[in-house]
């Protein structure tokens, strides 16, 4: 059932809408149809008396020769009429039609005078508790001793589902869904131009706000949203400031020990030292270079994909690491340097732990999918995730010659997180571990 519910704000508005507007029609077809036939009963003998009385009186002004014409003109669609010598109807035994007839004489006083016949059209088992229910015939004369003679139908009971009331329906329906459409697309747009906002701020917090306009809820909705990002704005340089003067502290006492360390005889301790000192300031040059988050800076452009990553693993191959690469052309608008920089230390994270890499790009309907794949030990299910926090090192991993210090799948995933993607990492079934990075076709950067 909740699969025939719309699951936009514009759907479910039409939806109640339409449904609304059919029910109110049926409704109002139900009672049309059901009182029709009270109204019809209660008015139907005063204007057949005043039809007759009309028609009787019309006929007899005309010249003979002209009353059959004018006759023929004075029939209607429930009422038929003919003029001539002899009447059709002669005088009725039966009670119902008498009363009838002292009825419609009640009704017309110029009807009292003349002679005024009815009977039922065709035979009748029993009577109907209103004549007017059924087929009559009625010859009224006229002063030359003629008669106009009259076939009364009774209407038809209205349809509930007729052509023209479906139509109708159809008509009221289409003009009613397209006004309805343009509403509710135009209320909806401020929630649009929200969610399209809320999913640019994850990636760009240096995204101008939204302007308040629309109802005073949705200008309340967007300047809180305005207030709430300015707040980001504000968190993300006062950490970024604060970063830069702890890095500053912190290089001065880095200076001073490597000063000092001159002054060590022990060439051995001396060279200890300094190693130290040196690996601390790379430490600390890396970790504000990430918390700065630089690769937001980059200017966006339209950029293969596929030839970011063959210059990465050509370099690689150059430097006599065994990887393969293979791409097809995948234009993306992005920000190649970060890209570049995200597939980097994914790639140089394959390669220091297997033998072989293997790179792989495909194309799908709503994103780009790359795949690295490594032919090393792999991970344990419970590190899979736990390897993109920063400064997380394996234990195995943690000697100088292999570089970093933790922070290169971290800063990976922070960057294609900004073009709207992900990565993530599992185990091969043949052994080794895959990298695997999602990219929106249309990300917001």
């Amino acid at each position: 059932m909740r699969r025939l519910v719309p699951d936009t704000l514009v759907g479910r508005t039409l939806a109640i809408i339409f449904l609304a507007l059919l029910a109110s029609q049926f409704v109002s077809s139900l009672v049309y149809r059901a009182n029709a036939p009270d109204s019809t009963a209660t008015r139907r003998e005063p204007g057949l008396a005043e039809r007759i009385a009309i028609v009787r009186r019309s006929i007899a002004d005309e010249p003979p020769e002209r009353r059959q014409s004018a006759a023929a003109a004075l029939s209607g669609r429930i009422v038929r009429v003919q003029w001539s010598i002899t009447p059709f109807v002669t005088a009725p035994a039966d009670e119902t039609l008498l009363a009838l007839e002292k009825r419609l004489r009640g009704l017309q006083p110029e009807l009292a005078a003349g002679e005024l016949h009815a009977t039922y059209a065709g035979a009748k088992d029993s009577p109907p508790d209103n004549p007017l229910d059924h087929a009559l015939l009625l010859s009224a004369r006229i002063e030359d001793g003629s008669w106009v003679n009259f076939v009364v139908v009774p209407p038809e009971k209205p349809p509930l589902f007729s052509a023209r009331f479906i139509m109708a329906i159809m008509a009221m329906s289409a003009a009613t869904l397209a006004m309805s459409i343009l509403l509710a697309w135009t209320l909806t747009k401020p929630f649009r131009d929200l969610e399209r906002a809320s999913l640019r701020l994850g990636v760009d917090t240096a995204a101008p706000g939204l302007p308040v306009t629309g109802p005073r809820e949705v200008r309340n909705t967007t300047r809180a949203f305005n207030e709430m990002q300015d707040r980001i704005r504000r968190l993300i340089a006062d950490r970024t400031q604060m970063l830069a003067a702890i890095s500053h502290d912190l290089r001065n006492p880095i200076t001073t020990l490597r000063l000092r360390s001159e002054f060590v005889e022990d060439d051995a301790l001396r060279e200890k030292i300094v190693a130290d000192l040196d690996e601390m300031e790379e430490m600390v040059s890396a970790t504000l270079a990430f918390m700065r988050d630089d690769f937001h800076e980059e200017e966006a452009r339209v950029t293969d994909i596929a030839t970011i990553l063959e210059s990465v693993c050509d370099m690689l191959t150059d430097l006599g690491k065994d990887v393969c690469c293979e791409v097809s052309a995948a234009p993306l608008r992005c920000r190649p340097l970060s890209l570049k920089r995200a597939f980097r230390n994914l790639i140089d994270n394959a390669v220091k732990h297997g033998r072989c890499v293997e790179v792989r790009l495909s194309a799908e309907a709503s994103h780009y999918r790359v795949e690295v794949m490594d032919d090393g030990p792999g991970l344990p299910e419970s590190e899979l995730e736990a390897v993109f926090a920063p400064f997380y090192r394996r234990d195995q991993a943690r000697s100088r010659h292999t570089g970093g210090f933790g922070l290169g799948l971290t800063v990976a995933r922070a960057i294609i997180r900004s073009h709207g993607g992900d990565v993530a990492l599992g185990n091969r079934r043949e052994g080794g571990l895959q990298a695997t990075v999602t990219l929106p076709r249309t990300p917001a950067v």
